[in-house]
Parts: C-alpha cells; sequence; structure tokens
C-alpha cells in the first residue's frame, strides 16, 4: 500500500509551519543565552528590558516574518513540483535563480513600504535563498525515491506473503500427484500420465519462485511450455480449433521476475477457445540479448451467463510489471479487428 501524499498546498503550509516554528525557537534560545551571559542588550524607549514576548510580537507584527516566509515556501514548493519534477535541469537552475531574485525584490519592496524611503536591494539574501531553494529540491527528490523504494519493496514483500500463504502443504500434494502418476503408467494411460507429469512441474515451480524475486528466462519458458502443452491436451483434436506457439531463447543469461507472462496466456485460453466453435491463439514469445518481446492473438467471444471478464490477472501483472520493470517495459491489449491482442515488451535485468 502506497505511503498517503499531501496535497501541494498543504506541503507549502508545513513547510512554511516548519520554518517559521524554526526561527523563532532559534531566536528565543538566542535572545536566552545572550541575557544570561552578556546581559540585557535589547531595550524599549523607557529602557526597560525587551522581553521574548515583546520580540515574538516585533517579528510577526510589525516586520511580518511569517508573511515573508509564507512567500518564500511558496516560492520554494512551486520550483520543487513545477520546475524541479517537470522540466529539464537547466530550467530548473533557471529558475531557482529567478525566483531567488523576484524573492529579494519582494523583500526590498517590503522594507521600503516599512521605511518609507528608497529601495535598497540586498543581493545576499539572494544568494541565500537560491541555494535553499537548490538544495530543498534535490533533499525532496531523494526523499521522494527513497519512499517510493520503500513502498516497492513492501508491496512486493506482501506479494510473496500471499503466495506462500496459498502454499498449502504442497509436498502432500508432490506425493500425491506422484502416486497417481505411478497409477496411469501402471493402467497404460500415458496421456493421463503425461499430464500429471506436467502439472507436477508447473506446481514445483510455483513452489520453488515464489520464493524468488527473480529466476532464470530459461525456468520460465519451461515452465511455460509445459502449461502450453497440459492446456493443448486438454482440447479435443479439431480443425476448428488452432493454436500455435513459437517460443525462442538466444541462451544468453538474462532473469524474469516469475509468472509474468502465464496470465496473458491463460486468458488467450479461458476466453479465446471455444469448443464448439472456430477459434484461434497465436504465441510468439522471443528472448534476445536480454530483451523479452511476446505477442498473443487469439479469438474473442462474446461472455458466457457467469463468465467473469478480463480483470485481476492483468492488472495485477500491470502492477508488477510497473513496480518492477518501471521504464523498462512497454504493455499494450484490447480487441483489435474482432480479435484479441497483447503485446509486451521487457528490457531483461
Amino acid at each position: 500500500m502506497q505511503s498517503p501524499r499531501l496535497a501541494i498546498w498543504q506541503q507549502w503550509l508545513l513547510h512554511a509551519l516548519l520554518i517559521w516554528a524554526g526561527i523563532e525557537a532559534s531566536d528565543v534560545l538566542v535572545y536566552w543565552y545572550e541575557v544570561n551571559t552578556g546581559g540585557v542588550y535589547a531595550t524599549n524607549m523607557d529602557g526597560s528590558a525587551v522581553t521574548q514576548w515583546q520580540r515574538f510580537v516585533n517579528h510577526n507584527y510589525y516586520q511580518a516574518v511569517w508573511v515573508v516566509i509564507l512567500a518564500g515556501t511558496f516560492i520554494a514548493e512551486y520550483n520543487y513540483h513545477y520546475v524541479f519534477k517537470k522540466k529539464p535541469f537547466i530550467y530548473f537552475v533557471l529558475g531557482t535563480c529567478l525566483f531567488s531574485a523576484g524573492f529579494v525584490v519582494l523583500l526590498a519592496a517590503r522594507n521600503q513600504w516599512k521605511s518609507g524611503g528608497q529601495i535598497n536591494f540586498v543581493w545576499g539574501p539572494s544568494s541565500a535563498f537560491a541555494a535553499y531553494c537548490f538544495c530543498y529540491a534535490l533533499f525532496r527528490d531523494f526523499m521522494h525515491q527513497r519512499i517510493n523504494k520503500a513502498d516497492r519493496q513492501m508491496q512486493q514483500a506482501q506479494a510473496e506473503l500471499t503466495t506462500l500463504r496459498a502454499q498449502i502443504n504442497p509436498h502432500f500434494f508432490f506425493n500425491t500427484l506422484n502416486t497417481l502418476y505411478g497409477t496411469a503408467l501402471a493402467e497404460n494411460a500415458d496421456k493421463t500420465a503425461q499430464c500429471i507429469e506436467q502439472l507436477s512441474n508447473i506446481m514445483r515451480y510455483t513452489v520453488k519462485g515464489a520464493q524468488k524475486d527473480f529466476t532464470p528466462v530459461a525456468q520460465e519458458i519451461s515452465f511455460l511450455e509445459d502449461y502450453l502443452h497440459l492446456q493443448q491436451l486438454r482440447l479435443p483434436e479439431r480443425d476448428t480449433i488452432r493454436v500455435q506457439t513459437d517460443l525462442v531463447y538466444d541462451g544468453l543469461p538474462a532473469h524474469i521476475a516469475p509468472f509474468l507472462l502465464v496470465p496473458f496466456v491463460e486468458n488467450a485460453f479461458r476466453y479465446g477457445i471455444r469448443i464448439d466453435q472456430d477459434s484461434f491463439i497465436k504465441l510468439a514469445l522471443t528472448v534476445r540479448d536480454s530483451t523479452l518481446d511476446l505477442s498473443i492473438q487469439n479469438s474473442l467471444f462474446p461472455l458466457r451467463s457467469g463468465q467473469e471478464g478480463l480483470g485481476t490477472g492483468i492488472q495485477n501483472t500491470q502492477k508488477r510489471l510497473q513496480l518492477i520493470y518501471s521504464g523498462r517495459h512497454s504493455l499494450t491489449f484490447g480487441e483489435v479487428a474482432g480479435q484479441y491482442n497483447v503485446r509486451l515488451r521487457i528490457r531483461l535485468h
């Protein structure tokens, strides 16, 4: 679950509040220290010592420090959200300088309004404010990346826990499948024995793959071949049902997140094949130079009563692709000319 985010105006006000509280707390401590070590150095017109409350009122009523802080933090937040995050870096650098100059003009105009004299520009604050805006944006971006990374790790851990909870005594199932396999061989039911053997391979890979973030591409392809063969064995041999598969792998070392491809294949068999109607599936998988290309076309039929549409499997896969291969994959799927098409491309590890 992703961490909640504050609206930009809320971030601005929180930013201003923290800066204001920091400045006021610093002033309290510095003034207390100076008075207790060097004596009173600020007095009123009648000669009495300036109290801390009087300094606070002077800062925030007569000098309007809080207005300056609101303006400065607004510029810093705007510079981060609308320039740093959305524009090339050179625009961010130029924008920081421009905003800082504008802030100094604002300060000078404020001082002139208070004193009624000429406008005097003090460019020292411009450099300090520019450095603050620059460092603030870099720091926020660093924290944003750290938070996103923690969110991705948490979601992946949650997905692994969910998968592991589904593994109810897998050794019991393996032993049962081995028994059925032996029985099928003894009864000369070769096709049934082959189905049981491939199902056992699929389950074994499922149990082992759930414990890993990545698996060798060769193992994922072998798993996919077993799944495809198992699906084809259950279909009757008819001219109206055509399943064409082409899996090519160059053998170069590459790894992939496990079970990333099978939801697309599963949907193709589930929604693209009808025993009583002309139907087809064309699947092509190529892995070359650590780049995976998957293309699936299948016939498309109206959903039967009670049959759910395409949903959770593809949605979960989309989330996994975004979490694991953000910026390194492209996925398109949908109906085209009366058939359903899927195209996936991933730059693997």
